[in-house]
């Protein structure tokens, strides 16, 4: 065995991954720990050897990084070619896609919590499963506003809703723990955030605060293909988005900005899409008898032009989604089960694009002020 000449200890180590240094009347390079020669050594080896030391040889090293490439799953594209979506799968077409991290933001009085647990209550009259934690209203604002909706307690069996919970801060593993846990017991499609910034430990300035709540919260949602919707408040100058550090809007997928543009009437923009699906605006008018917000929709868009499809095909205004998709599958028409509700609904709602059922919208009368935030 060739031990290190003077001065190039520095680069070689002993067998227990040590230094291996040269000292006044010692016969040859001993290890700094035990002072024997390498080859002798009698010193516990160190938890990581240095790469090139006697006791992590190249080959060594390379099957001890092998083995922990083995910990992970590289992509199978042969099998995500096959298991890719003929369409976009939306949960709330064009709103939320399926499995994606967004964020609702607006003014406070807004109305971005009516809008989005009329959402959820949507989704589970269609069967999903909505994990809803509620850090912002009172359990009587909420059974309230439901009641508007015209909701009853024995369909929100499938709105598992949180009302200030207490769950630990969802910017630390044990509270991205804890949400994980509520949305995999109750098997859920969604999970809303009302509101965000007061679900987290960190400063809402500091951007490490969202780095670790989407680390810790929203990477393990996601990695289920859960949809997550985060509701948050904008900074005092609206136009530059939400309140607090840049780093909330770099792990969602998309972003959209409520504004009441008028007393009964609202527009959705959206500021970001990663994947560029949908719409970049919606607007919303509220109606009542019951509470509800009806989109206005374009006459060409995918819903309307199916509605218009049941229309001449003469499927009945009530007919439900089997009957219109067996209609539609007649006619070598293929639609997602988001598209085919989205254009049942404007038919029930007489918005449908043939005129047939055609309504004109009442005037509703707002209250003096609905309470939100």
């Amino acid at each position: 065995m060739t031990f290190p000449e003077a001065g190039q200890e520095s680069q070689r180590r002993c067998r227990c991954g040590r230094t291996v240094i040269e000292r006044p009347g010692d016969l040859s390079s001993t290890c700094a720990e035990c002072r024997h020669i390498p080859n002798a050594c009698s010193c516990p080896p160190l938890p990581e050897a240095v790469p090139g030391s006697l006791a992590a040889p190249a080959d060594l090293d390379a099957a001890r990084l092998a083995k922990i490439a083995e910990r992970y799953a590289p992509v199978d594209w042969r099998a995500a070619w096959k298991g890719q979506p003929e369409a976009v799968e939306w949960l709330i077409e064009p709103l939320l896609e399926a499995g994606t991290v967004n964020t609702l933001f607006g003014k406070p009085g807004a109305g971005k919590s009516l809008i989005t647990l009329e959402l959820a209550l949507q989704l589970v009259r269609s069967g999903h499963v909505i994990v809803y934690v509620d850090d912002e209203n009172r359990i009587t604002d909420l059974v309230e506003r439901l009641q508007a909706f015209g909701a009853e307690p024995a369909e929100l069996d499938r709105l598992v809703l949180y009302s200030f919970a207490g769950l630990p801060p969802l910017d630390t593993a044990e509270g991205g723990f804890h949400l994980l846990a509520l949305a995999t017991a109750a098997g859920a499609s969604l999970v809303v955030l009302d509101t965000t910034s007061r679900m987290v430990h960190g400063k809402e300035n500091d951007s490490d605060t969202f780095l670790q709540l989407y680390r810790c919260s929203l990477v393990p949602l996601k990695r289920r293909g859960i949809t997550v919707l985060r509701l948050d408040h904008p900074g005092k100058d609206e136009s530059r988005g939400q309140r607090g550090s840049s780093a909330k809007e770099g792990d969602v997928d998309t972003i959209w900005r409520l504004v009441q543009t008028a007393p009964a009437a609202f527009r959705l923009e959206r500021e970001k899409s990663r994947s560029g699906h949908g719409e970049p605006a919606i607007t919303l008018h509220r109606r009542f008898g019951p509470l509800r917000h009806e989109r206005d929709v374009r006459s060409d868009s995918p819903e309307a032009r199916i509605a218009g499809q049941l229309d001449s095909l003469g499927v009945p205004i009530g007919a439900g989604r089997p009957a219109a998709r067996k209609a539609l599958e007649t006619a070598g028409t293929k639609v997602s089960n988001a598209q085919l509700e989205a254009a049942l609904r404007l038919r029930k709602n007489g918005q449908s694009g043939s005129g047939q059922n055609k309504q004109t919208p009442s005037e509703d009368q707002l209250p003096a002020a609905w309470p939100d935030d």
